[in-house]
């Protein structure tokens, strides 16, 4: 896990510099689609091609790329973009996050390679690497290209936090089609999950992405609306010390977003940080040592959190057993589920949490991804 946390904060470091220019798309008028939340990306129907335009998160108003899928490919389609035939028939996955909106979509059988394959949770896709269906080509950050050129896929579907890295630019020589997925850029829950309607378009299922999506969003909005009118709130904080830094969840975060839903308080709530704040266990006690939960941890017992700072005692949570981690459902090598279909299903967080913080409002429910930490 320490491993997984460290290629998560490269992540995040280096999102803070990646760019790219507007590639000047000219495009015929089409019927665009309404999206309910998710900001990065549009789509929309001309009569002939569908357009998938990707936003860039870090510079407001600029193009990052566009696509016109064809399910022909003669199809003429405008300047600037990427002509893509539908619907795939082969994807390298370049991360685990997109495993989530594949499985439901029924598009796993398409994946011929991934990265990083020791952390993938996916039991489908695991056994696919077993069989030999799906090869292994290296981790994200360093792919073996030559083995990428020899599957050849139709495209790669990747995040854009390298796009401009030197590992990048390999993978654009190798002249297969780039698709960037850039749904951790969201700023909601919902719209991150959203961002099943944009994979969906490379297979042409539009449709089943609507009516998985829209259920999805019903199930989180039934969750929120009933803590919304609940009059005792929990607190609650997440994280744990690593290297001498308490990374926690800004006021304007996903994770944040998840405890105001779920009826809980949290300290940071009304901080506009959308990413993470910085600081250190002493600080962590000053705000949180009379917190009532405490979630996001990486061990699973008290016993092994103790040992590894004695001052996780002086946390009320602590000394109470109220301690859970997100590791329910991992694989021996360390894949967590939690970062596939937990990206997708933010309805399943939300009733984790709810649970946790309310128990009687889901007293049927069991936990989907997290762990109360054991008293030994």
């Amino acid at each position: 896990m320490t491993r997984l946390f460290t290629a998560l904060l490269s992540v995040l470091l280096l999102s803070a510099c990646v760019g790219k220019k507007s590639p000047g798309v000219t495009t015929d008028e089409g019927t665009p689609v309404t999206l309910l939340y998710a900001k990065g990306f549009a789509l929309s129907h001309a009569a002939h091609y569908t357009t998938v335009t990707v936003y860039n998160p870090w510079k407001t108003g600029e193009i990052y790329d566009t696509y016109y899928l064809v399910k022909n490919d003669t199809v003429t389609v405008p300047t600037g973009g990427h002509k893509i035939e539908i619907p795939l028939k082969s994807l390298m996955a370049n991360s685990a996050t997109h495993l989530g909106f594949l499985e439901m979509l029924g598009e796993l059988d398409k994946i011929t390679g991934v990265s990083s394959a020791d952390y993938i949770y996916n039991p489908t896709v695991r056994q696919r690497i077993a069989d030999g269906k799906i090869k292994k080509l290296g981790d994200a950050f360093n792919l073996d290209i030559e083995n990428l050129l020899l599957l050849h896929p139709q495209a790669i579907m990747t995040t854009a936090y390298n796009a401009d890295d030197e590992n990048s630019k390999r993978m654009k020589q190798t002249g297969l089609a780039l698709i960037y997925n850039i749904e951790w850029q969201e700023r909601s829950l919902l719209g991150r999950a959203e961002w099943i309607k944009f994979v969906a378009a490379f297979f042409d299922k539009e449709v089943l992405a609507d009516s998985l999506f829209n259920e999805i969003e019903q199930q989180y909005t039934r969750i929120k609306d009933q803590t919304s009118h609940l009059s005792q709130h929990p607190s609650i904080f997440s994280g744990q010390d690593f290297r001498g830094t308490w990374s926690m969840p800004g006021g304007q975060s996903y994770t944040a977003q998840l405890f105001r839903d779920a009826g809980a308080t949290y300290y940071y709530a009304g901080d506009s940080t959308t990413g993470s704040i910085e600081g250190n266990i002493e600080e962590a006690l000053i705000r949180f040592s009379d917190a009532d939960i405490w979630v996001g941890v990486q061990v699973p017992s008290l016993r092994e959190l103790e040992e590894t700072n004695s001052k996780y005692k002086l946390f009320k949570a602590f000394r109470e057993g109220n301690v859970y981690n997100y590791n329910k459902r991992m694989s021996p090598t360390g894949g967590n589920d939690y970062w596939e279909s937990g990206v997708a299903r933010p309805d399943l967080l939300l009733k984790d949490i709810t649970k946790i913080c309310h128990p009687d409002l889901l007293p049927d429910y069991e936990f989907t991804y997290m762990t109360r930490l054991v008293n030994n």
